[in-house]
């Protein structure tokens, strides 16, 4: 085997976790790697420590991307049209539902590089959640190989009349990385030592944009923290989460709180998966929360009206409880009271995969060497 150029192209934090494995896996088969970050995510908390703790390089290219989503989309398109044509990669890795993901997708596409879309074909064939279905949508248009996690995404990739041999069902990669660093997390992080665990405990984040943009949603989530004042919380804050706080005049209650702990998104992956892993319950509107709670056995309610995860509903691990402030009291309340259907979610089979993902992508990638595009051959 030739060593291949390939560039993993990313530049949030959920995904900078779930491309780790895939970067690990090309530098173990010594193909070139090259790492393009879009500066999506630019807190320290959410890029910097991050890297260093997924002991992944730190990109060869940042295009700090800034501004408004179009801005953004803008800035990506114009400078990783110059990378792609500087670097000319066999393939262009992209993931997930994000604009870094959709304007990756785009720009590589239009470059005339093939692109293999990790995590492809999520739908909920709802406008939510908005705008990850857009981006979706269209990374997957540009793709030129389908990594699907489950046999559901095949299906609605077949749905829309994607090439059946150009799909694959792979599993997540977030499951890969969520085994390899959970051994680290209990031997080498000492979150626990800094914010002491008392039980009843539930890891909490909520950073929806439909979510976000919502007052009357935020209010019913808001308020639903605070009405627990028997259970603790350990409150995962994003930027977009903490301006919601703020805007809708909740942040001094919320710091203030004693029962919450009301801390800025950690750093390192090993810390929040050791405060994951000590939880009771996690509740979140996170889609790849959704799966590392499957992954970790962990029971998980998702404060969404409908989630692009529902293998993890029909399996028993998630439930969509709303973002009603009664509804998500009474679900949370319910869990945390009642151990056996507690121990009945995390008994749920992950449907998500085998620790595996990372090298399945990269053994299919392999066989592609060479005939990676989509021109049509035939008359159909």
């Amino acid at each position: 085997m030739v060593p291949m150029k390939i560039i993993h192209a990313f530049g949030s934090r959920a995904c900078a976790i779930k491309m780790a494995p895939l970067i690990k896996e090309g530098i173990r088969r010594k193909h070139k790697n090259i790492v393009v970050w879009s500066g999506q995510h630019y807190d320290d908390n959410l890029y910097r420590d991050l890297f260093d703790d997924l002991e992944i390089p730190r990109p060869d290219y940042d295009i700090e991307a800034r501004g408004s989503s179009p801005q953004i989309g803008a800035k990506i398109l114009v400078e990783f049209e110059k990378i792609c044509k500087k670097e000319q990669p066999d393939i262009v890795l992209t993931h997930g539902d994000t604009y870094t993901a959709m304007f990756f997708s785009q720009a590589a596409a239009l470059s005339l590089v093939p692109v293999g879309h990790v995590e492809a074909g999520l739908r909920t064939y709802s406008w939510e959640p908005f705008p990850e279905q857009i981006c979706t949508k269209t990374s997957d248009a540009c793709s030129a190989l389908f990594f699907a996690a489950t046999e559901k995404n095949r299906k609605d990739l077949l749905s829309e009349h994607v090439p059946q041999d150009r799909i694959f069902v792979v599993g997540n990669s977030v499951v890969d990385a969520a085994m390899q660093h959970a051994k680290l997390a209990k031997s080498k992080s000492r979150i626990t030592s800094r914010f002491k665990i008392r039980h009843p405990f539930v890891f909490w984040s909520c950073h929806r944009k439909e979510n976000i943009l919502s007052e009357d949603r935020m209010r019913g989530i808001f308020d639903s923290l605070l009405e627990m004042k028997d259970v603790n919380f350990f409150c995962s804050v994003l930027p977009s989460t903490q301006i919601a706080a703020e805007k809708y005049g909740y942040a001094d209650r919320l710091r203030g709180a004693k029962h919450i702990t009301w801390e800025p998104c950690l750093p390192k992956y090993t810390d929040a998966l050791r405060l994951m892993m000590e939880s009771d319950l996690i509740l979140t509107d996170s889609g790849g929360m959704q799966e590392e709670a499957c992954a970790l056995h962990i029971p998980c309610l998702t404060l969404r009206y409908v989630t692009d995860r529902p293998e993890s509903v029909s399996a028993g691990a998630n439930r969509c409880v709303g973002c009603d402030k009664g509804s998500i009291v009474k679900e949370t309340m319910g869990i945390l009271k009642d151990k056996t259907a507690s121990q009945k979610m995390r008994a749920a089979k992950n449907p998500y995969g085998n620790g595996k993902t990372s090298q399945l992508i990269f053994d299919i990638i392999e066989k592609f060497e060479g005939k990676m595009e989509r021109w049509e051959s035939k008359v159909r």
